[in-house]
């Protein structure tokens, strides 16, 4: 049972993914046998051995996230890896953002100086985006393909006919909240790039991530993918970090990794089903055709509180508090969360939901 690789999920029930991904038994055994490695036997193999693993590593990616090695990139974070990516495009682009986004990525253009507008983040947030590009002229749509805060996730199928429309647009997303949470290919993806951490829904531990980028983009840049990656690994890299997203992405693949997203989505749309049901939800949840395993429950530092007290881990976002279920989760762990907020309601029921 994937549950017993997770030694944490023996005492509390764990919703948080979204906030920090759990390290299973087999990367902990795989990290203290690296780092062990450095100490007695590498020293300067150590490190001249990372650096001969880093095209078997990119092969890795590159299957498991459907692309060719050559266009995928190990980086220490999303962070680093976005602003490195954002380097090769050219500065007089006009970026198309949403204001409630993740922070990194919209410093990210901010900081390249890039000439920027952005729409409020709203319940059918696609018809939002294609007014704005009716009214104005933008070169680059960028935005979090999960969005962090509510758990709304972007339409692809919508993105895919944005592409006919505007075939020289350029899409960038923001994968941290998506990848390792549900099926991708990025070849038959519409982004141009994606970039995402490792440390959540991946389950890779920290200091790693990945970027990836279109034939489109690359083409864009008139460089060499060489050249590219040259700049990607200008200086030494978190060696311990990206082969522990190796080491896990490897996990994912051998424990089918499919069938845990789909038995996750399964999960996730009864989460769903019976949050709306129970009135702990607002309305636009469930008019969505498609959303991720990310709630966003109203109740504030009360209902935080309270649901910490009953020991079910989960993080205060926007106004109210963010549960995320992975595919560690169990029915056993949701019928916990729903007793426990209709109890909170029924002490609290002078404080509203949604």
């Amino acid at each position: 049972m994937i549950k017993a690789f997770y030694p944490l999920l023996t005492n509390t029930t764990y919703l948080n993914t979204a906030y920090v991904g759990l390290m299973s038994n087999q990367l902990a055994e795989f990290r203290r046998s690296h780092e062990e490695f450095y100490l007695k036997n590498g020293g300067d193999q150590y490190k001249m051995k990372a650096y001969d693993d880093l095209d078997s590593m990119h092969q890795h990616f590159a299957s498991f996230f459907g692309l060719t090695s050559d266009r995928c990139f190990g980086t220490s974070n999303f962070s680093a890896g976005i602003r490195t990516a954002l380097s090769f495009l050219p500065k007089k682009m006009k970026v198309l953002l949403i204001e409630e986004d993740y922070p990194s990525l919209t410093d990210a253009f901010k900081e390249e100086g890039f000439d920027s507008a952005k729409i409020a983040m709203q319940s059918q947030i696609e018809d939002a985006i294609k007014e704005k590009l009716k009214s104005e002229k933008f070169e680059v749509l960028a935005l979090s393909i999960v969005q962090y805060t509510s758990g709304l996730l972007i339409d692809q199928e919508y993105l895919f006919r944005l592409k006919k429309e505007y075939p020289s647009l350029i899409i960038i997303g923001d994968g941290t909240q998506f990848l390792g949470a549900h099926p991708f290919h990025f070849d038959k993806s519409p982004f141009d790039l994606v970039a995402g951490s490792g440390y959540k829904w991946l389950l890779g531990g920290f200091g790693n991530g990945i970027v990836m980028l279109s034939k489109d983009f690359v083409a864009m840049t008139s460089q060499k993918v060489e050249s590219i990656r040259e700049r990607f690994f200008n200086g030494h890299f978190n060696i311990l970090g990206m082969a522990s997203l190796d080491f896990a992405i490897r996990e994912l693949f051998q424990n089918d990794f499919q069938s845990l997203v789909k038995e996750k989505a399964a999960l996730s749309e009864e989460a769903k089903n019976q949050l709306i049901a129970d009135e702990f939800l607002p309305q636009w949840v469930g008019e969505r055709t498609f959303h991720s395993s990310i709630f966003n429950i109203s109740g504030g530092q009360e209902l935080f509180t309270f649901l910490q007290k009953n020991n079910i881990r989960c993080v205060q976002r926007g106004s109210g508090v963010r549960v995320s279920f992975h595919f560690y989760n169990t029915e056993k762990d949701l019928k916990k969360l729903l007793r426990t907020l209709r109890s909170f309601r029924e002490l609290n029921s002078h404080l509203p939901f949604n």
